[in-house]
């Protein structure tokens, strides 16, 4: 056997897992500093599922793995994407792997760039279009019901990602999150502003009041 590091803990593999050493070097133990009772339950979620990929149970791996990216636990998507693009647990789908890796790197899993980018070399730009709408569309629910968490994601979103880059929506939603104190909203709404003209820039400002004011967040 042999020992892979998880984030400070250390996991014994079977010598069988070195041709998807990738997969199995990736899937992370979760954050251990989540302290309410519902975070309790991801991590001991998590960790069956890290159990069940140990056991080759990808099947349930998956589903376990699953659940916890629905609720945007960031390396619960990270290791459904390495799983969905692997084939393991259910027919390999780039276009699926793409979507949660998305959401992963969206999300702060700093190991899922390189697999977003791997799997975009591979989808056709319909394809990678279609997820960023479905992400969209996730994203925008979230703001709508007051989810501070979605922000940043938001931004990155229409910065970074978009075929087609939206430099004011995503000057608006950095500096929304930077009015919040949320990390990241000052170094983004600093850097979207170098694409846009001062006409543009204070369009965008004015623009960013209102939504804000008539958002959830003006409430807190």
């Amino acid at each position: 056997v042999f020992a892979i590091g998880y984030g400070g803990r250390k996991m014994i593999m079977p010598r069988h897992f070195v041709p998807i050493l990738f997969l199995v070097a990736a899937v992370t133990l979760p954050n251990l500093l989540r302290a309410d009772a519902h975070e309790a339950e991801a991590d001991q979620q998590f960790e069956e599922a890290v159990t069940a990929v140990h056991d080759k149970a990808y099947r349930k791996a998956l589903r376990l793995f699953k659940d916890l990216a629905e609720d945007d636990i960031s390396d619960a998507q990270f290791n459904a994407a390495l799983l969905i693009k692997a084939g393991m647990g259910q027919p390999r789908n780039y276009s699926e792997a793409y979507y949660w890796a998305v959401l992963s790197d969206l999300g702060g899993e700093s190991r899922a760039e390189t697999l977003v980018s791997d799997l975009a070399d591979i989808l056709p730009d319909e394809d990678i279009s279609n997820n960023h709408t479905q992400i969209l569309d996730r994203l925008s629910k979230q703001l709508s019901d007051g989810n501070s968490h979605a922000i940043i994601k938001f931004a990155r979103l229409h910065f970074e990602f978009l075929q087609e880059p939206d430099y004011e929506t995503a000057y608006i939603w950095y500096s929304i999150a930077q009015a919040m104190g949320i990390k990241g909203g000052f170094e983004g709404s600093r850097d979207v502003a170098n694409y846009l003209e001062s006409i543009d820039l204070i369009a965008a400002q004015n623009k960013s009041v209102e939504i804000f004011e008539n958002s959830a967040f003006a409430e807190n």
